[in-house]
């Protein structure tokens, strides 16, 4: 599976990913202006997997030149077909494999089990709460290099 880089173009179809049942609670969702002023902002990338005219999938990087990267957002069009874990997978290895990070980290509801079971199956740390609403979990650089060759 190849993620592509995603552009202004894409936006519409973030956003209906993002107003999915089910999400409102657990990954946010942002206006088309939010999304075109993070898209161009040098510390993000947005990536996604098309899957006919529309997009199947899709991932926001934040803090991309910071030593830990945010994974901000990520989000499928249906649950429970993996997509979601292959491209976790994918920008895992995008982003140990293309930049200097020490780490990669994400915050995750509290009330969203079904992240947290792929979160930690896939090799991230529950570091403590985030604020009151999400855990924080991270991923670092030996982790991610040990699960790739173990």
């Amino acid at each position: 599976m190849a993620l592509a880089p995603l552009t202004p173009a894409d936006i519409p179809e973030v956003m209906r990913i993002e107003r999915l049942p089910g999400y409102e609670a657990y990954i946010g969702r942002w206006d088309a202006d939010e999304h075109a002023a993070e898209l161009g902002s040098p510390d993000a990338r947005y990536f996604g997997v098309h899957e006919g005219a529309g997009l199947a999938g899709f991932v926001i990087l934040q803090r991309f030149r910071e030593p830990s990267v945010r994974l901000r957002r990520i989000a499928v069009d249906g649950v429970e077909r993996g997509l979601g874990t292959r491209i976790l997978r994918v920008v895992m290895d995008w982003v140990f494999e293309r930049s200097d990070a020490t780490a990669l980290h994400l915050d995750v509801h509290v009330d969203n089990a079904r992240a947290q079971h792929v979160y930690t199956r896939e090799g991230f740390v529950d570091q403590g709460r985030f604020d009151a609403q999400h855990r924080l979990m991270e991923i670092s650089r030996s982790a991610w290099s040990a699960r790739r060759s173990g």
